[in-house]
């Protein structure tokens, strides 16, 4: 659980940088894990994103059957709009 937690979260900082193809491919992978520290990883490693990318990452939260936790985290600063 901790690798695959790790696997999300790894590109935090990245900002500019970030693989926005291999995050959401991760996320995918992992978006029905009942895991709380899953969920939560998914969910920070979006609302990071989305402080760089935020119009990438609304429409995938919004296209993705993400858990509540995870979808509220993602969008905690950029709202749904």
């Amino acid at each position: 659980m901790w690798l695959r937690r790790t696997a999300l979260l790894y590109q935090l900082k990245y900002k500019k940088h970030t693989d926005p193809e291999r995050l959401f491919h991760y996320i995918d992978l992992q978006k029905d894990e009942g895991e709380f520290f899953i969920r939560k990883a998914i969910g920070w490693a979006l609302r990071e994103y989305a402080k760089t990318d935020p119009k990438v990452v609304r429409p995938f939260v919004k296209e993705t059957p993400l858990s509540s936790l995870s979808a509220r985290e993602a969008l905690k600063h950029i709202g749904k709009e």
